[in-house]
């Protein structure tokens, strides 16, 4: 508990920091270490939301914070001790952050915060809600997961009237059986079994993702998972210091029917990395471990926004660890 705590303090430390937009470093280790957990106008999620941070605090206070946190929290500096208190006694460890790097962070929270504030001066576009889908009754599935409940549905109905038959039979006198039609019985199950196994294999394998793999990609997406988030370039990522060299994307948008490779690899803990589309059915997924990169080929057919979700319980903010991929 002890180290995750100090896991969650590392992202908190970032928290209190920004990047300059100019120069992309901050911008770069606020979307890598602190998105997850916090925001920019967002509201208190793990942390705290830092929009304004950098004029409610004292620049040479928030730069001691990010550098030496350790320190001021043995010294009983006040400021800390009541985030200490306030964010579930979650100590800030000491990252080794430079102090170049901490004037980074600051500049791009502070540049991030005015741009939040001119945003919301504007008014919202009124937004008609949908009505409410049938795919209720059901639990909200749809698509692939409401054909799965269905045939779930059915053959165990199959299974319990058969053994409800042989259950019956049993209080019965057992009648003389005529081997001759017990054999042609057979015979005909056993092909008509056969038909059903191999009419699958032929109408689902040509839906399988296999025949890609001879094909080259028409974009390769490195993915780098760390707690809480997801990371995105057009670099290879295997370490946290590839991801502080390589320029993060910051919005991944990709063209529709096109074939996509995505390497994933995970920065920490094993990850999930799944794919769903906007009916929240999963269309793809593939697992984010340290020090292996797997591939995932993924077509998307249609148009619009498809969400990427962890699908492996990674730690106190696994809840919050999702990113999103707008298909045109």
């Amino acid at each position: 508990m002890k180290k995750f705590s100090a896991m969650i303090a590392t992202l908190f430390v970032l928290i209190m920091s920004g990047g300059a937009i100019g120069a992309n470093s901050g911008e770069n280790s606020f979307q890598l270490k602190c998105a997850a957990c916090h925001s920019i106008g967002g509201g208190d999620q793990i942390g705290p939301d830092l929009m304004g941070v950098t004029k409610r605090r004292d620049p040479n206070w928030l730069s001691q914070w990010i550098i030496h946190p350790d320190k001021m929290l043995n010294e009983k500096d006040p400021i800390a001790m009541e985030l200490l208190k306030k964010y579930n006694q979650v100590p800030m460890p000491n990252l080794g952050v430079t102090e170049a790097e901490a004037r980074d962070l600051i500049d791009y929270i502070a540049a991030q915060s005015e741009t939040q504030k001119k945003d919301s001066a504007v008014p919202a576009q009124q937004t008609t809600q949908e009505p409410p889908s049938a795919g209720v009754f059901f639990g909200g599935l749809k698509g692939v997961q409401l054909t799965a409940l269905v045939v779930f549905f059915v053959l165990s109905t199959i299974v319990v009237f058969v053994f409800w038959q042989i259950a019956k039979s049993t209080r019965q006198p057992v009648p003389t059986i005529d081997m001759k039609s017990a054999y042609k019985l057979r015979k005909w199950f056993f092909f008509g079994t056969a038909v059903l196994v191999f009419g699958t294999l032929i109408a689902t394998l040509p839906k399988t993702p296999y025949p890609d793999d001879f094909q080259t990609p028409d974009r390769l997406v490195y993915v780098a998972a760390k707690q809480f988030g997801f990371s995105f370039s057009s670099e290879p990522i295997t370490s946290a210091s590839d991801a502080g060299q390589s320029t993060i994307i910051n919005s991944l948008e990709l063209p529709q029917g096109a074939l996509i490779e995505f390497r994933v690899t995970s920065l920490d803990v094993n990850h999930g990395f799944a794919l769903y589309d906007a009916d929240h059915s999963i269309i793809a997924q593939t697992q984010a471990m340290p020090g292996y990169t797997n591939r995932l080929r993924v077509r998307f057919p249609k148009p619009g926004t498809y969400q990427i979700l962890c699908l492996e319980y990674c730690g106190l903010a696994h809840h919050l660890m999702h990113a999103a991929v707008t298909v045109r």
